[in-house]
C-alpha cells in the first residue's frame, strides 16, 4: 500500500493537477482525493468535504495533504486535519512535485516528504538567454 494523497487548492487546480499528472505517468492514480475552494467558499462546508474526501482514503501508510499556496485558505483549512500523527501538510505545490510524490509513494512518508519538497524546488528554474 502506497502514502495517501489529498490535495486542497483553490478551484481546478488540484482536479487538473492529478489529471495532467495521471496522464503523464500514463497510470490510475489510486488513493488520491482532493477537494477545491472556491473564493467565496464557505470555509465549514470545506471542512466537511475534506472529513468526506479523507475518510474514502487508506491512510494507514501515512497521509500527505498538499496545498497549493502557504497561507491561503486552502492551506489553513488543511492544516486543521494534521490532528493525527503520520499526516504531514506541504504548500508549494508544483507539477515536478507531484510527478515525484506518484513515483516514490510506496517510501515512507517522512521520505516522501523530503522527495517531494525536492523535486517541487527542481522543478523552479530561472534561465536567461
Amino acid at each position: 500500500m502506497s502514502v495517501a494523497l489529498l490535495l486542497v487548492t483553490h478551484n481546478n487546480i488540484g482536479k487538473d493537477m492529478l489529471m495532467i499528472t495521471s496522464s503523464i505517468l500514463n497510470d490510475e492514480l489510486n488513493n488520491v482525493a482532493y477537494v477545491e475552494v472556491p473564493m467565496d467558499a464557505d470555509v465549514d462546508s470545506i471542512r466537511n468535504k475534506v472529513s468526506a474526501e479523507l475518510a474514502k482514503l487508506a491512510t494507514d501508510n501515512g497521509l500527505l495533504i498538499l496545498t497549493d499556496s502557504y497561507g491561503s485558505t486552502p492551506c489553513n483549512i488543511a492544516y486543521d486535519f494534521l490532528d493525527a500523527d503520520n499526516r504531514i501538510l506541504i504548500s508549494g505545490l508544483n507539477l515536478p512535485m507531484l510527478i515525484r510524490i506518484m513515483n516514490y509513494r510506496s517510501l515512507p512518508l517522512d521520505e516522501l516528504k523530503d522527495i517531494a519538497v525536492e523535486g517541487g524546488k527542481h522543478g523552479i528554474v530561472s534561465r536567461t538567454n
